[in-house]
């Protein structure tokens, strides 16, 4: 398993600002991924850092033709704890492609209780490695008083 990092994603990155109270804020990334990146399952990459209090509304994430032979690759994006909370096996990547509406269930309004780095996992390695691009974007807010419990009737 090799570990990239982006200057975005390494230890001194910076956040983006939180905003002011519960404020739409949408982060970014776009990565130049070489054949290496992408040869071996579990691979993975750095792509930003969300702040402590950080509400997950949604997720955008694209990639350029990645894998030329049998279209194999599948990323996952999440964290430390859960490789895949915002997006599970997408299949961006193999032939070009953006997924915006796979955001996983596990991510959609998941917040963050520390400064998180989120990170893209090789699920499974491409057949035929080509070099591309891999763009992703997020869109929280930040409510350090948010509740993830849910509502129930009256």
């Amino acid at each position: 398993m090799a570990t990239y990092e982006t200057s975005k994603s390494a230890t001194y990155g910076t956040s983006v600002g939180a905003g002011v109270h519960r404020q739409l804020v949408t982060d970014t990334a776009i990565v130049a991924i070489t054949t290496a990146m992408i040869d071996n399952a579990n691979d993975d990459v750095g792509l930003l850092y969300v702040p402590a209090g950080a509400v997950i509304v949604s997720a955008t994430l694209s990639g350029t033709d990645m894998d030329t032979g049998s279209a194999a690759l599948l990323w996952d994006v999440g964290d430390a704890s859960d490789e895949d909370r915002i997006f599970a096996a997408s299949t961006v990547g193999q032939t070009g492609s953006t997924a915006t509406n796979a955001i996983a269930y596990a991510g959609h309004l998941y917040k963050y209780s520390t400064r998180t780095q989120l990170r893209a996992y090789v699920n499974t390695a491409a057949a035929t490695a080509a070099a591309g691009t891999l763009k992703f974007s997020v869109s929280y807010f930040v409510d350090p008083e948010y509740s993830t419990t849910a509502l129930t009737a009256a």
